[in-house]
């Protein structure tokens, strides 16, 4: 499914716990690991060199780790702007998946670069995973103590019913005989206030929308995932998929990065955008096709 990933790195401590935990991505098919960290200061002249000296061993120790995980690895360490230089690596390799998580920026790399996470995932060509780093309590350093761990325990998919959000009910089914446990399907209505609109609108919009998330969690239970429940929600996309976050013990999120209505704004479309910044869990986020 997703078995050649990139691992988007900094040398923080952070990352460290990532690493410890990438045993973990093995529930999604990962077998090989492109470990990148980018140099994002080739115009500041004279400290491209220092850096590259500070990561090389960072980078193969890391390595390491990771093969002793039953990993085949790949070092890269391009420079440049990191939305850029990690979509050409994983271009290049042919990756499945990108994974972020938390990144080590100063200010001025804040305010030159933008967060090096919003510029990945605006220009991802390939599926990105954004990891939290909550550590569990009481367990040693170098052992898995991530709370993100059994990510097919119980997904939400949240629809729109848009051709995005197709491609991601697409890669839930490939994704199925990998174990997934449980999906809470979710829809929010999305009917703008403000506009007159004829009498029985709402019920017959709200009973389409029913039906239609309905046809959505039987293509899914038709893949063999074992408990589908579909959710629908009157309401705004985002409170609705934090709601559900806070009323259901969810491992992952997957959802698209553009669909309609809503979903279709500036940047990833402020939905994906709010939940990849507020989500406690990590977030599978699945670009369109034509990106």
């Amino acid at each position: 499914m997703f078995a050649k990933m990139v691992f988007a790195a900094d040398l923080s401590p952070a990352w460290e716990e990532i690493i410890s935990c990438a045993g973990e991505f093995k529930a999604l098919g990962a077998t090989e690991i492109i470990l990148t960290h980018v140099i994002t200061v080739k115009f500041l002249g004279g400290l491209e060199a220092s850096l590259r000296a500070e990561g090389e061993p960072w980078l193969a120790e890391q390595r390491q780790r990771l093969e002793s995980q039953g990993f085949a690895v790949t070092v890269e360490m391009p420079s440049g702007l990191p939305g850029h230089a990690l979509n050409e690596v994983s271009r290049r390799h042919g990756a499945h998946l990108m994974v972020v998580g938390p990144q080590k920026t100063s200010r001025w790399q804040e305010r030159i670069l933008g967060s090096v996470t919003s510029a990945v995932l605006h220009q991802a060509q390939v599926p990105v995973l954004l990891l939290k780093t909550r550590i569990k309590e009481g367990m040693d350093r170098g052992t898995c103590r991530l709370q993100a761990t059994e990510l097919l325990r119980h997904l939400l998919f949240p629809t729109d019913f848009s051709e995005t959000s197709a491609r991601v009910r697409g890669q839930l089914v490939r994704l199925a005989p990998q174990g997934i446990a449980r999906i809470t399907v979710l829809h929010a209505l999305d009917v703008p206030g403000g506009e007159v609109y004829p009498p029985g609108f709402q019920e017959m919009a709200e009973a389409q929308a029913k039906a239609a998330l309905e046809a959505e969690a039987a293509e899914l239970r038709n893949a063999g995932i074992p408990a589908v429940e579909p959710v629908f929600d009157p309401g705004h996309p985002l409170p609705a998929i934090l709601n559900a976050l806070e009323s259901r013990d969810i491992s992952l999120i997957v959802m698209g990065t553009q669909g309609k209505g809503f979903l279709k704004e500036i940047f990833l479309g402020s939905v994906a955008h709010n939940v990849a910044r507020l989500a406690p869990c990590p977030v599978l986020l699945i670009p369109p096709a034509a990106r």
